[in-house]
């Protein structure tokens, strides 16, 4: 007796009409097909999980334990380690001394100064004051080690001069703390996923902690103050910017804080980290603070010379130099091809306020006004029977002057010096191509006068082309930027002081 088989159902006739699979197990199994969410928060949630889970560093698995022995083993200075950070310091006070960048970045790859400025950040973190207290210790032994290694070497070399490379670490700017911050955080992620060989290394060039290190070495070394003072004050603001960062990485990782025997020993911790905490913040917050005024003062001078001062005249030139002080800073400006008249003046200080300049002094250096004196002559003239005889003898002494120096000059043609230039104008003006790139080119203008002695004098004058894609408002801070650093290299070499360089555009 045959047994009559229930009839398929639904679901089973389509999957047997369809090759065996449904259409809801076809769709979900189509690469091609692309689903849109009908409920638009659906669709935003789905996006913010996305990026959420892209960038989220959390979801990541953390070997603790081995990060903090890798944390431990890094602050450690005695025996290797000390010898390879006075090799590397050595090695960038020579990349100093010669203008060398490049030797200056390969001294960077082999310093260990990161080691106990990371083990710092890890200490406050994770409230660790063993941690703490020994990274310290290791910090002032490396602080130490580096000042007299430097001190040592730029007491014993003869070559003394200020390069480039040193004037530029002797005062921070605001990209130095951006750098320090964030190349502090690349460097504490790297040693948490152990990428530490790949990522560490560019992390120490970045931050450039040792430049200023020896730059202050320099300072110590040849008596120059202000130089020590910057080189520290930049050395000590990285180093503080490098901590701060590690501690906001490993507390956003939430890294577990260490525990002590008893409640009385964690708040007595606690104490002690709060008060380091305040300590080193501290004047960093002030140097930070210091460090934005000025930048806002530039920048705000800068846009000042370029809107106002040189629309006034097509024909105006203007080298300008920016003094930042608490208690008294000036926008100095040397003047040419132009008097500037007390209205005009008046105007350009009534224009201060719109830069948020009104609290600085304005200090102006021109030349003579030729129309006004030439009107004091004819008036002579007028007032004075002698007044044919006063001009015609200012006239001759002005052809006696020119004759005078013409000779000069003819003498100088003749009798050239055999002594080699001191100035060292093929150094310098390499030197020059590489830390001002803004410029497409620049020449060093030498010409001579006569001073009130008629004794000849020689004037130094800058003439520089800017490339197209520099901005206007950048162009007065680095013509500012390029005659300081003419003057100095003139007072070090040739002993020439000037109030200041002219800076001609062309």
């Amino acid at each position: 007796m045959s047994q009559n088989s229930e009839p398929p159902n639904e679901e089973e006739a389509t999957r047997t009409s369809s090759g065996g699979y449904t259409q809801q197990e076809k769709r979900e199994n189509d690469p091609t097909r692309i689903n849109i969410h009908a409920n638009p928060a659906d669709l935003v949630v789905g996006i913010s999980g996305f990026f959420k889970s892209l960038l989220s560093l959390r979801n990541e698995a953390y070997d603790v334990p081995g990060v903090m022995l890798t944390v431990r083993e890094g602050i450690v200075f005695k025996g290797y380690n000390v010898w390879i950070l006075m090799f590397s310091i050595i090695i960038a006070s020579v990349g100093l001394n010669v203008d060398s960048t490049a030797v200056i970045i390969g001294a960077m790859l082999i310093s260990p100064l990161m080691g106990p400025i990371r083990g710092i950040g890890f200490g406050v973190g994770m409230h660790d004051f063993g941690l703490l207290l020994e990274s310290v210790k290791n910090f002032g032994i490396t602080v130490a080690i580096s000042l007299f290694t430097s001190w040592l070497y730029f007491w014993i070399t003869p070559v003394d001069t200020v390069t480039s490379n040193i004037f530029a670490r002797t005062e921070p700017t605001f990209l130095d703390v951006v750098i320090a911050f964030f190349g502090g955080l690349a460097g504490v992620i790297a040693l948490s996923k152990k990428m530490a060989d790949t990522v560490i290394p560019g992390v120490a060039i970045a931050t450039a902690l040792m430049p200023p290190l020896c730059t202050a070495g320099y300072g110590l070394a040849n008596g120059e103050w202000a130089y020590f003072l910057g080189a520290s004050y930049l050395f000590l603001l990285n180093s503080v910017l490098i901590a701060a960062s590690t501690y906001v990485f490993i507390r956003y990782l939430k890294f577990p804080k260490k525990e002590y025997l008893t409640p009385h020993i964690e708040k007595r911790v606690k104490a002690y980290t709060l008060i380091f905490i305040i300590v080193a913040v501290a004047p960093s917050i002030y140097m930070f603070y210091r460090m934005t005024k000025k930048s806002i003062f530039e920048s705000n001078a800068a846009a000042f010379v370029q809107d106002v001062v040189m629309n006034t005249d097509d024909n105006i030139d203007v080298n300008s130099t920016f003094v930042f002080d608490w208690d008294d800073s000036k926008i100095k400006l040397s003047i040419s091809n132009y008097f500037a008249t007390e209205p005009t003046i008046k105007a350009w200080k009534k224009q201060l306020e719109t830069y948020d300049l009104e609290k600085y002094d304005l200090e102006i250096k021109q030349g003579m006004d030729f129309d006004t004196k030439m009107k004091e002559w004819f008036n002579d003239y007028d007032a004075s029977n002698q007044g044919a005889n006063t001009l015609a003898q200012l006239l001759s002494q002005r052809e006696n002057q020119l004759m005078t120096l013409q000779e000069q000059i003819d003498y100088l043609k003749e009798n050239p010096l055999e002594k080699p230039d001191p100035l060292q104008m093929d150094d310098l003006l390499a030197g020059f191509k590489i830390d001002y790139p803004e410029y497409k080119g620049i020449y060093i203008n030498r010409s001579f006068t006569l001073n009130a002695k008629s004794e000849l004098d020689t004037v130094y004058m800058l003439s520089v082309i800017f490339k197209e894609s520099i901005a206007a408002n950048q162009k007065p801070v680095s013509n500012a930027k390029i005659s300081n650093r003419l003057k100095l290299e003139l007072e070090r070499k040739l002993n020439v002081k000037q109030d200041s360089v002219r800076v001609i555009e062309f």
